[in-house]
Formats: C-alpha cells, sequence, structure tokens
C-alpha cells in the first residue's frame, strides 16, 4: 500500500465523524439535546485520530518527502494546508472549551459548539478534497516507489509511537459505535 492511499483511508474516517458531528449539530439547533460524553468522544477523535496522528504524518513525513521534489509552480499548497491545521486546532480548541461550557449549563455553549464544528467540519471537508484530489496525485507522481514505503513504515512507527498500540482499533471502535447512534 502506498503512504498516500493510507492517508486516504484515514480520511473515510475523519469524514464520518465530520457526518456525527453535523448530526449533532443539528440536533441543537433544533432545539435538542445533545450528549456531552459524545462531544468529548469527538474531540478525542479529532485531536488524537486527525491532529497527532494523521496530520503529523502529513507535516512531519509527507510534506517533508513532497518538498523535495515540489515543483514551485505548484504555489504553496503545502504551506496552505498547514495553516487549515492550525486553523483546525484554533476550531477544536473552542468546541473543547465549548462542551466545558456546555456542561456547565452555559445558555451560550450549544450556540459556541455549534459555530466551532460547522467551521472546522467545513474547513476540514474542504482540506480532505485538496488533498485526495490534488496533492496526493502530485505525490504518487513525484514520490518513488521506494519512497512510498518508506513512508508507509514511518506512518505506522509513528502511529504506535505517538498514539499507542491498539489506540487505532478503539478509534474505529468509537466510530461505529457513534456511527450507530447518529447514522443509522
Amino acid at each position: 500500500m502506498k503512504a498516500t492511499e493510507q492517508l486516504k483511508k484515514e480520511h473515510g474516517a475523519v469524514k464520518l465523524m465530520l457526518r456525527i458531528l453535523d448530526r449533532i449539530c443539528r440536533r441543537l439547533e433544533a432545539g435538542e439535546e445533545a450528549d456531552p460524553d459524545h462531544l468529548d468522544e469527538l474531540v478525542e477523535f479529532f485531536r488524537v485520530f486527525v491532529d497527532k496522528c494523521h496530520h503529523a504524518k502529513e507535516e512531519n513525513m509527507l510534506f517533508v518527502a513532497m518538498k523535495e521534489s515540489v515543483d514551485p509552480s505548484d504555489g504553496d499548497r503545502i504551506g496552505a494546508l498547514i495553516k487549515d491545521h492550525v486553523s483546525g486546532r484554533n476550531y477544536i480548541r473552542g468546541l473543547s472549551q465549548a462542551i466545558v461550557d456546555y456542561r456547565a449549563g452555559n445558555p451560550s455553549a450549544a450556540a459556541r459548539i455549534i459555530q466551532n464544528a460547522r467551521h472546522y467540519i467545513t474547513l476540514l471537508i474542504q482540506h480532505i478534497d485538496i488533498e485526495d484530489n490534488v496533492l496526493y496525485p502530485i505525490a504518487d507522481q513525484r514520490l518513488s516507489d521506494e519512497k512510498q514505503r518508506e513512508l508507509f513504515k514511518d506512518f505506522d512507527r509513528l502511529e504506535g509511537e505517538e498514539i499507542g498500540n491498539g489506540r487505532h482499533e478503539e478509534f474505529h471502535r468509537s466510530i461505529d459505535r457513534l456511527k450507530g447512534i447518529y447514522l443509522p
């Protein structure tokens, strides 16, 4: 498997969790209650699986490998994608604080959950589209099969070191459980 294929596969899980987050936002917009434990679970997924693992694979490995082969006419796609990662971290920080306030009964917290979540969803959907349809195909053209295999091994090593063995599977169980609740 190519390193870029693994990243695309991870995008599938991310998009599913974004759909679940969107469903929770719809419930809040309809005046319904949200389960703060489910919101915390989503934030944990976005902080650990998405940022600490997936984005680290991109920023620390794939983007570094690509910078060695980037054609100047490509512009600064990588820089723009890194800025997206930073913006995403800020939205997740805001979402996390809003969840704390929601648990405490703050009346404005639901609106802040929705606002941060909607911005995050929009950002990541666009971001994933650019990576899947522009950046990864460029990487597939420019990176040798040997470099792709090296990155794939490095991705597995990073995953074990950064999030721990078995954690990936835990996240997938969480995805399946939340999917059953929110996307039956």
